[in-house]
């Protein structure tokens, strides 16, 4: 039998996000709509199991054998009853999203009330030809879902810590330093002490919810991000967890600058998993501050 791949941290992580869907959607619990990468083991649907009445899930298999965690997935929809509310997408998680189907040319079937993505394999994994394609996939799945539905959704995002200190994520940080200074605030100061902390968790800290809030901006969504989570995950793998609530806000056609401030990005605390307990911490690093 395969061991789990769900550690006690990450049961944190996922006890945390269902206390999110409670609070943002308490009202219409046990009629929800899922799109997401679960492991075949299907943990985190199993425990939120009543807040769905229908999941659509993504899983790609390993090869040559490809069938066999897509079988066994559907196996634990079957005995936890979840096989008649599931429809299993089959293919890479990124190409389904940017294709709009699967290998076998089935449908997104949007929109989604939750949607959770789990990059095992580093956020800002570039292809052979450079391209940050999951970027680009999570920049279309937002597109996609608030282009034809205006439906207030969470987002979670899971990832480890690969490719962090590539040069999209430094040339970003380095544009919000500029912003910041041009506002009159300590933008040297803090955007030094993010480049510079030990911990790559501080970068993708500042450069996640800041790519959701511009993306989720442009679809004329407003986007609330809570606080991130880092913890160890399966064989000890340093991971992030980042959740956000989208919701419509259409009274301008124009695109609006995002409500979520840089202040409020970067002076959110991060919340530290260990052994199942979280607790906040700030690492010592600056807050922003009017000069």
């Amino acid at each position: 039998m395969t061991k789990s791949r769900f550690t006690k941290n990450k049961q944190t992580v996922r006890d945390l996000q269902g206390e999110l869907i409670v609070k943002c959607f308490n009202d219409q619990l046990g009629k929800l709509s899922y799109f997401g990468l679960p492991s075949p083991e299907m943990k985190d649907i199993i425990d939120w199991q009543s807040f769905f009445s229908y999941f659509e899930v993504v899983e790609r298999g390993l090869e040559p054998d490809e069938w066999k965690d897509q079988h066994l997935l559907l196996v634990n929809a079957y005995k936890n009853n979840i096989i008649d509310r599931m429809r299993l997408l089959r293919g890479d998680l990124d190409k389904v999203i940017l294709n709009g189907v699967d290998v076998h040319s089935n449908h997104l079937a949007f929109p989604f009330n939750v949607i959770s993505l789990d990059y095992s394999g580093g956020l800002l994994y570039r292809d052979e030809s450079g391209t940050q394609y999951r970027l680009k996939a999570i920049k279309k799945l937002i597109e996609e879902q608030d282009a034809k539905y205006i439906v207030a959704y969470l987002l979670f995002i899971s990832t480890n810590l690969h490719y962090s200190k590539d040069g999209e994520i430094v040339k970003t940080l380095n544009n919000i330093r500029t912003e910041l200074n041009r506002s009159k605030m300590n933008g040297d100061e803090v955007i030094n002490a993010y480049l510079s902390h030990e911990m790559d968790e501080m970068k993708l800290k500042i450069y996640i919810p800041y790519y959701i809030n511009q993306i989720a901006a442009g679809c004329l969504y407003n986007c609330v991000s809570d606080k991130p989570i880092v913890y160890n995950g399966n064989k000890g793998t340093r991971m992030m967890n980042f959740r956000f609530y989208l919701k419509y806000d259409g009274r301008t056609s124009a695109p609006r600058f995002p409500r979520e401030r840089l202040s409020q990005i970067i002076n959110t605390p991060l919340v530290e998993i260990n052994d199942g307990i979280p607790l906040q911490k700030s690492y010592g690093l600056p807050k922003i501050r009017v000069l």
